[in-house]
């Protein structure tokens, strides 16, 4: 890895652990959260599943920070099946949209949603790449099934 990649891995370590921390002493840092989902969105509308390649900041931080660590084993066949990967981010799309729905006159309590959301999937995330690869988590993640999605979309309608 040169230097410039190390830098970046770095500070995508620092913002994932600042959120994932900082969040549960102050709850609107959880709007980060939401501020990446929207951003990976809008990169998807222009070139499908860029955000992924080349600016999601867990991917990176998994990747560096669980590499020395990690089994190094493919996911086994068959678990994560299109479907399964539909299932969960239409099930997080859900959660996402009932709560902002319910939590709208509270900052605090929508910027504290986020935050949960974030230390869930991130600790799903640790797991999943200490058994598997640093960046197992990458094959389920909603964000990604999403951005697989829209870009289908606008596949078909160009």
């Amino acid at each position: 890895m040169n230097s410039r990649n190390t830098a970046q891995a770095v500070a995508s370590l620092a913002f994932v652990l600042a959120v994932a921390v900082g969040g549960f002493f102050y709850p609107l840092a959880g709007f980060a959260v939401a501020l990446v989902m929207a951003v990976a969105v809008a990169m998807t509308l222009f070139r499908p599943r860029s955000f992924c390649a080349k600016a999601c900041p867990r991917g990176r931080a998994l990747g560096f920070a669980l590499k020395p660590f990690s089994r190094g084993r493919p996911l086994p066949a068959g678990s994560v099946t299109p479907g399964a990967k539909r299932a969960l981010c239409g099930f997080m799309m859900f959660c996402v949209i009932g709560n902002v729905a319910r939590l709208a006159g509270s900052g605090a309590a929508l910027g504290r949603f986020f935050w949960g959301l974030c230390v869930i999937s991130l600790a799903a995330g640790v797991v999943a790449g200490l058994l598997y690869r640093p960046r197992a988590w990458c094959a389920v993640c909603p964000m990604g099934t999403l951005q697989d999605t829209i870009g289908q979309a606008i596949g078909k309608r160009r």
